[in-house]
């Protein structure tokens, strides 16, 4: 990045801790996010700059808010909780978003699951890896001799709409509360990718029933998950939703949706953020 660049960035900084200072009764309160720094494509980014925080992931004495921020599979939060004893830690206890694991608290909480057996399963089934984010899913013809052990196999969830697009649900949940939920659409040719090329913004009764609220929140509860967002299908045949990811950084909102709604978006999470975490 130019030497002017990084110098304009960091006047930016300093202006807004200002007028977030000025705003904050001539208090700066932080949020630390540790270990990873957030981009300002993540969700908790916008959040801060709306609450006008300040953000870091330096282990600051004097922590409003306290955020573990790790974009992996399987990890601990021990050395965060160490170094702040007997504070309010965000996500501490959601250490592993293993598709196998969160397909395991989906059948806890559901009833029911998306894993097959690929050795005696007849017909199509979707292959990816276990590890969280690789977006490397394919379709496949079961049963097959030699699944990986590396890579989870489960049933095809018919998510296609009239139009002929595949449609996502994400579904962020702020310590048990659903402020919203995005629709994002996309073509069959990267169905199970990150690329959607257009997103709605809707409210939660909107999409899911009371009961599937419900279930959400347990989902969330259980996986330790107090910041998270979740990717929600509906299968056509049956009705039924399948919690397929859980995202414990999440980035947002996504793209394809209309800045007025990305406005709202942001309000909508910042006041629940807000509500459950700010003192």
């Amino acid at each position: 990045m130019p030497w002017t660049e990084v110098l304009l960035k960091d006047l930016q900084n300093v202006l807004f801790d200002f007028v977030g200072f000025c705003r904050n009764g001539f208090q700066l309160p932080v949020v630390v996010a540790f270990p990873d720094y957030p981009s300002k494509k993540t969700t908790i980014y916008k959040i801060s700059r709306k609450l006008g925080f300040r953000i870091t992931n330096k282990k600051l004495k004097h922590a409003s808010v306290i955020l573990w921020f790790h974009d992996t599979t399987h990890a601990s939060s021990e050395l965060l909780v160490q170094h702040y004893p007997g504070k309010r830690i965000i996500n501490k206890q959601c250490t592993d978003i293993s598709k196998k694991h969160v397909d395991g608290i989906h059948q806890s909480v559901f009833g029911y699951s998306t894993i097959i057996n690929p050795r005696t399963f007849e017909g199509p089934a979707v292959v990816k890896s276990d590890i969280n984010a690789l977006h490397d899913g394919e379709i496949i013809r079961c049963p097959i001799a030699h699944p990986s052990d590396k890579a989870v196999y489960q049933i095809v969830i018919d998510n296609k709409t009239s139009t002929g697009e595949f449609r996502d649900y994400r579904v962020p949940v702020i310590a048990g509360s659903i402020p919203l939920v995005y629709s994002k659409y996309k073509h069959l040719d990267v169905r199970f990718t990150n690329s959607v090329h257009r997103s709605e913004l809707h409210r939660p009764e909107e999409i899911f029933s009371v009961p599937e609220l419900t279930s959400i929140q347990q989902m969330a509860e259980r996986m330790g998950a107090e910041f998270c967002e979740f990717d929600v299908l509906r299968d056509n045949a049956s009705g039924l939703i399948y919690i397929i990811d859980v995202n414990k950084t999440p980035y947002g909102p996504p793209s394809g949706l209309k800045a007025s709604e990305s406005r709202e978006a942001v309000q909508r999470l910042t006041d629940a953020f807000r509500d459950a975490f700010v003192a």
